[in-house]
């Protein structure tokens, strides 16, 4: 008799958990809650314009390659049906406070990204967007050598969140909604149109376009 008790009570428990699961789940969605997951492109080719010499250019392709596994990356940009235009990538240092002797103890890192979506007829999928990161870092210059090592350490971390919010942003869904018009002939006629061979060439390596080291004299 004690075992059915046992056995009834551990039916409803288990019933209850499960209910209790339910409803948080649905609570999710309703408020607009996803689990992060594969988030396809609408088009099956994609060239980016980033080179994939560099940290952020690799970055950038393995998290697009994770995030839309069935859209190839192509190597010239007549090859995709969309292409990721690079406009800018730039890293500034600016001081944000000094001691009572006039020395630097506070810089801001910064990285400003901009970029667009087009197609391989230069079509507006994604305008120029810029995205931008900042990050605060304390200083003394008894230190250099190894504030510039969490200097570049921090500009790492801060292209690491940037390849995210990229990625999130073409794949959000107003610009499949874009993309899809367009392919329609619904596209906006007073959008640019834009030369989809034109690549921004920046072959220096990411640490050539860091800022002078503090205290070098050189920015």
């Amino acid at each position: 008799m004690q075992n059915a008790a046992f056995r009834l009570h551990h039916l409803r428990s288990r019933w209850w958990l499960r209910a209790t699961a339910l409803a948080a789940v649905m609570l999710l969605a309703a408020c607009g809650f996803a689990l992060r997951g594969v988030t396809p492109l609408p088009f099956n080719t994609l060239y980016v314009g980033a080179p994939d010499n560099t940290r952020f250019g690799a970055e950038l392709r393995r998290a697009i390659r994770a995030a839309s596994p069935d859209t190839r990356l192509v190597d010239k940009p007549t090859d995709g049906e969309a292409i990721l235009q690079v406009i800018g990538n730039e890293r500034s240092l600016r001081e944000v406070s000094l001691t009572a002797q006039g020395r630097v103890e506070e810089y801001e890192l910064g990285i400003d990204f901009s970029f667009r979506l087009i197609t391989n007829k230069g079509a507006t999928i994604l305008p120029d967007t810029t995205l931008s990161v900042y990050r605060d870092m304390p200083y003394d210059d008894q230190f250099v050598q190894a504030k510039e090592v969490q200097m570049e350490t921090l500009y790492q971390s801060m292209q690491q969140s940037l390849v995210g919010r990229v990625v999130r942003r073409i794949t959000a869904p107003e610009v499949k909604a874009s993309y899809e018009a367009i392919q329609r002939g619904e596209d906006n006629p007073d959008a640019p149109v834009y030369d989809p061979n034109v690549e921004i060439k920046d072959d220096r390596p990411d640490s050539w376009r860091t800022p002078g080291s503090p205290g070098t004299g050189s920015w």
